[in-house]
């Protein structure tokens, strides 16, 4: 009798949940993902015994475990192919201010420029993948849930423009942090460089995640995408996608063992 996946709850347009995405597609977990959208997420992850309301979230049985870097933990518990365990020196250091950092401030400016004016931009992506009973409600807590995400994410006069300015300096920190490595933490990629490509990912729009490259988005955004383009780090996320990405989410190859 076969045994049944672990469901893996995600907004569609995470960022986050893409990090925590590839690291189940790198060891080969199968899961079924289930999207859930924005403001019934608060009531869902309540009562499927999360103790927050965050995604990403894996349920597996009895077990529930809530957070891209939980998840990956998850993860390397999970296989026996230790080779693939994706921790290393200083990885959850660099992991931890990519969360804090890159995670927070791309997710905040592409929030303060899509919320207050352009919401019809950012709903479709939201909402993506959802069940149909599940996106009826959201459609009508829509109004009220997009009020709560610019205040939890503090969209407000000059929130872009702020946030902006911290990834302009964490870009050029992580270009001199690279300066021509393969990867952050030595010879081998691990979960530091899992989290700084998918957290840019909405900026680098690599091939592999279509999410991101095929939504529309505001100018301001699309000349942001354009002036980063080049960055080193920018070509590294490229890089990292298509050395690390496209095989595994494309065909996830059986885990070799099941948590």
């Amino acid at each position: 009798m076969m045994e049944a996946k672990p469901r893996f709850i995600t907004f569609g347009i995470s960022h986050f949940c893409e990090k925590a995405r590839w690291a189940l597609d790198w060891h080969g977990i199968g899961y079924k993902e289930v999207s859930w959208p924005p403001g019934l997420h608060q009531v869902l992850a309540k009562r499927c015994g999360a103790k927050h309301t965050t995604l990403p979230i894996v349920l597996d049985g009895e077990t529930v475990v809530q957070g891209s870097g939980a998840i990956i933990d998850w993860a390397d518990q999970c296989t026996q192919d230790y080779s693939r365990r994706l921790n290393a020196p200083n990885a959850r250091e660099i992991e931890q201010r990519a969360d804090d950092v890159i995670g927070i401030h791309v997710r905040r400016l592409a929030y303060a420029e899509m919320l207050p004016r352009f919401p019809h931009l950012a709903k479709p992506a939201l909402f993506s993948n959802t069940s149909r009973s599940h996106r009826l409600i959201g459609n009508m807590m829509w109004p009220v849930t997009r009020q709560v995400m610019m205040r939890m994410y503090d969209v407000r006069p000059g929130a872009a423009a702020e946030s902006r300015a911290k990834l302009e300096a964490e870009l050029t920190w992580l270009d001199s942090l690279l300066a021509g490595r393969p990867y952050f933490t030595g010879d081998r990629f691990s979960r530091a460089d899992i989290a700084v490509a998918s957290l840019l990912a909405p900026f680098a729009q690599p091939e592999e995640m279509p999410t991101y490259h095929e939504m529309s988005i505001p100018d301001a955004l699309v000349a942001d995408v354009e002036r980063w383009r080049e960055r080193p780090v920018m070509r590294w996320v490229a890089a990292q996608y298509q050395k690390h990405r496209a095989a595994e989410s494309s065909s996830p190859q059986p885990a070799s063992s099941q948590c």
